[in-house]
């Protein structure tokens, strides 16, 4: 099954001078996305408006919302999960650094404010290649190992019924899908 959809003749540039953009997320009438080279998390509108959010001292950092609208971020090389604070600051919300020494990448919340996060497993890219894993983190705040052995994970999504995770393997060229409780 195959969807048509109508595109423009002429494409809209809303934003240049980007360096490294990753995580794109449409939320509340914006992209939102990473420029991890700038180090800055930023929106812009179809209109070309383009606000700063918030400067992350970190390489790489994702992120996602949970249920309740809080912004939560992956400071990767640092090895912490972010929240943003209601006056725009991070804090700390999650520790991972216990769990590997290895750049942390994506995440991903579910409806249930399950938040899952992935390792490269490896240090991107000046080592040499070793499988990764996801992690996840419950509202309670504990933290699990729910997989691992996979191809460098990167983007991840979980269905609208929230019953399967969707991880692209981007060295395994595949995406692989899991059954989560």
């Amino acid at each position: 099954m195959s969807t048509q959809i109508s595109l423009s003749s002429q494409p809209t540039l809303l934003l240049k001078n980007l360096q490294l953009v990753e995580s794109p997320r449409w939320h509340d009438g914006q992209l939102w996305f990473s420029d991890w080279m700038a180090q800055e998390l930023r929106t812009v509108d179809l209109t070309g408006n383009s606000e700063l959010i918030s400067k992350v001292s970190s390489f790489p950092f994702c992120f996602d919302w949970l249920p309740d609208g809080q912004l939560l971020v992956v400071s990767g090389r640092e090895a912490k999960l972010l929240r943003m604070k209601t006056d725009g600051t991070l804090a700390p919300h999650i520790d991972l650094s216990g769990l590997s020494t290895h750049p942390w990448n994506e995440i991903v919340v579910d409806g249930r404010g399950n938040t899952y996060i992935n390792n490269s497993g490896f240090n991107f890219p000046q080592a040499e290649f070793a499988p990764g894993f996801i992690v996840l983190v419950r509202p309670d705040g504990s933290v699990e190992q729910v997989a691992d052995g996979v191809a460098f994970p990167n983007g991840m999504v979980v269905t609208p019924d929230n019953s399967t995770l969707i991880l692209a393997e981007s060295y395994g060229n595949c995406l692989t899908a899991f059954d989560i409780a």
